[in-house]
């Protein structure tokens, strides 16, 4: 309660009113205008009395975002790390905004696991196939257009294709970046298939959340909530 709390990659921003029904003072940045603009008309109260605020744009921005440096106690990225092409450019900023004790929670699929792809947005029947988003770059994208996917959704998925987070990778990049890892959970079932699927979460095996590769596998969905490295 009483916090400051930003989202970055906050859509229509479901998540920031369940903060804000908590007292908090929210802020979400995105880069789809259309989505901010449904946001805002579904949390027209909460914007009128300055409870929340949305803004659409690059959080690379500074002159937009510069209000907002050093005064964010929370900053969530939930399933939006993995779209952005620059990731250490994106852990390095989020310093900015902290107010040098808070806390960063992430959340994101790592590349590997069976539809680390993001296949479910696929219209075809591939978005049902495990895996085959490993696949050569040219024989994915073949693969795409042969059965018939639109060309903004083989763009969204070749964006996630360039990007291919995994979970060794994002470590080391929270090191190099001078974020502390405080705690971190794996997901054999990513908790997010309960609404869209009904499967219940299920969490991962401790010894196969510590085999590295192995987890990347098996591993539908990986929570991390970090903080400022002590100096």
């Amino acid at each position: 309660e009483d916090a400051n709390v930003l989202e970055i990659g906050c859509g229509e921003a479901g998540v920031l009113k369940a903060f804000c029904d908590n007292g908090n003072t929210c802020f979400g940045i995105d880069l789809s205008s259309s989505r901010i603009e449904r946001g805002k008309k579904l949390l027209t109260d909460e914007i009128q009395q300055k409870r929340i605020c949305l803004y659409a744009g690059d959080v690379h921005d500074a002159d937009k975002f510069e209000h907002l440096f050093g005064q964010i106690d929370l900053i969530v990225l939930k399933d939006a790390i993995e779209h952005i092409y620059d990731q250490e450019r994106i852990l390095s900023l989020l310093h900015k905004f902290t107010t040098g004790t808070a806390a960063v929670f992430l959340a994101f699929p790592p590349w590997l696991n069976p539809f680390g792809g993001h296949q479910q947005l696929a219209g075809s029947f591939l978005k049902y196939v495990p895996w085959f988003h490993l696949l050569p770059r040219k024989l994915y994208r073949g693969l795409l257009k042969l059965c018939g996917e639109t060309n903004t959704q083989i763009n969204v998925l070749m964006e996630i294709y360039e990007t291919r987070l995994s979970i060794s990778k994002f470590e080391i990049l929270l090191t190099k970046t001078n974020w502390q890892l405080k705690k971190r959970q794996f997901y054999l079932f990513n908790p997010g298939y309960e609404v869209r699927f009904g499967i219940k979460p299920r969490k991962q095996l401790e010894l196969i959340s510590d085999i590295p590769w192995v987890r990347d596998f098996f591993s539908t969905a990986v929570y991390y909530l970090i903080n400022e490295r002590s100096s």
